[in-house]
């Protein structure tokens, strides 16, 4: 069977973008202890346990081994490494640019990879650990992602952050089901504080989905032709395929965070870098940034989120 977990990373804070990601899974039955608590016992649960801002070593070994295994080779880039989990994304955001000096805060700068002391060869290691042999194959991995600029663009259009993060995950579910076919279990994390999803998907036609009996933190609902869709309160902890896919986000969003720090470390190399959570060093970033972004013409729109 066929089994996607997918999760976002940076729906809160003030800087950098919003990453969706999902992980596809093929395994003969789906054991949720069992594989969670073989996940956890190498470490592989929630991003914001093995990942927090500069302690990224862990994730970054595991999300390119992640990667090389979903099929596409190990990245020597960050632009590589985008180009495999996000296909076409690169040139989709850098279209929404309002003009080249924009741009260059997020693309001008292509850090080599590994970027934070990780290594593919030890998150292979892991994952050869976790599988074992078991019938479980890493089939895919995939991300989608909203830059600061969409996400205001989107906000000035009257659509919040959080219909904006559902339609990445759509995006992803019906990617993969368009690659991968059916039956898919899609475990999601809840968005925020949707509660009612069938009245909110834009990909999946309502008269196609049915709601399903809820359980304790979970919405379910079976999608015709694809499979059943389940977002789930604290899915990340309690899903192994969950808790990869945060993983893999969470180091996509961080060497995009980390890109645009370098480039304005250019004009300015006493920069700390930062974040971009709601954070005192985040706060300092934006201040000692200003005079730079005047002067080398960023937008506004494209550096600090709105919402």
């Amino acid at each position: 069977m066929l089994v996607m977990g997918v999760d976002e990373n940076g729906l809160g804070p003030r800087l950098g973008p919003l990453v969706a990601t999902s992980v596809l899974l093929e395994t003969s039955r789906y054991g949720r202890a069992a594989l969670c608590e073989r996940g956890l016992g190498l470490g592989l649960t929630d991003s914001k346990e093995t990942g927090g801002f500069g302690r990224m070593a862990f994730a970054e070994s595991v999300a390119l081994a992640l990667v090389e295994r979903g099929g596409a080779g190990v990245p020597a880039s960050v632009d590589g490494f985008f180009d495999r989990v996000a296909p076409e994304s690169r040139p989709r955001l850098r279209a929404c640019c309002p003009d080249e000096a924009t741009a260059r805060q997020c693309w001008a700068v292509d850090p080599s990879l590994p970027m934070f002391g990780g290594s593919a060869a030890q998150g292979k290691r892991l994952l050869d650990e976790l599988i074992g042999r078991s019938s479980l194959r890493i089939v895919d991995v995939q991300s989608r992602v909203a830059c600061a600029g969409v996400l205001n663009a989107k906000h000035s259009d009257g659509k919040n952050k959080l219909a904006v993060d559902l339609e990445l995950f759509e995006d992803l579910i019906a990617s993969a089901h368009l690659r991968h076919g059916a039956p898919l279990l899609v475990l999601c994390g809840m968005i925020g504080g949707i509660r009612d999803y069938a009245a909110r998907f834009s990909r999946f036609d309502s008269d196609r989905v049915e709601a399903l009996a809820n359980r304790r933190g979970q919405r379910r609902y079976a999608v015709q032709d694809l499979g059943e869709l389940r977002f789930e309160v604290h899915a990340d902890a309690r899903h192994l395929p969950v808790a990869l896919a945060s993983i893999v986000g969470k180091y996509l969003r961080e060497v995009c965070m980390h890109r645009i720090g370098e480039f304005y470390r250019e004009d300015a190399p006493e920069l700390t870098l930062a974040s971009g959570y709601h954070d005192p060093v985040t706060t300092r970033f934006i201040d000692a940034t200003e005079r730079s972004r005047r002067r080398l013409g960023i937008a506004p729109d494209c550096f600090q989120r709105r919402a």
